[in-house]
């Protein structure tokens, strides 16, 4: 999944961010695919990465990736767990809903594990 993050785009991280944050806010926090107490921490990370001065500054926008890949990291890792028992069909439909489907590897050794536990 690194390798996945290391060539992200900050537009694309800014893409992402935001359809995970929309559908966030649309679905009840009962029926979201992973925790709603992320979606406090993604609105500031959208803005930052939008902003004219972060671009500016490397070590800034270096920690500022760094810790959205983690957040977004967390993010697949949580809607993958809650759609392990339903399968890769599910998860693919979840994914791609969420707007994270270019970053959820729905063939990884680690999904058929997950699902082989669950």
């Amino acid at each position: 999944m690194e390798a996945i993050f290391a060539t992200l785009t900050d537009k694309q991280r800014v893409e992402t961010l935001n359809n995970v944050y929309q559908k966030g806010i649309a679905t009840s926090a009962e029926a979201l695919a992973f925790s709603a107490d992320k979606l406090v921490y993604l609105k500031p990370f959208i803005s930052k990465l939008m902003t004219q001065d972060y671009l500016e500054d490397l070590t800034s926008r270096m920690m500022t990736r760094q810790i959205v890949d983690e957040l977004l990291a967390e993010i697949v890792d949580e809607v993958t767990l809650t759609c392990s028992r339903k399968g890769n069909a599910t998860l693919a439909k979840v994914a791609s809903d969420y707007g994270i489907k270019a970053i959820v590897d729905l063939g990884s050794k680690t999904n058929y594990e997950l699902k082989k536990v669950a």
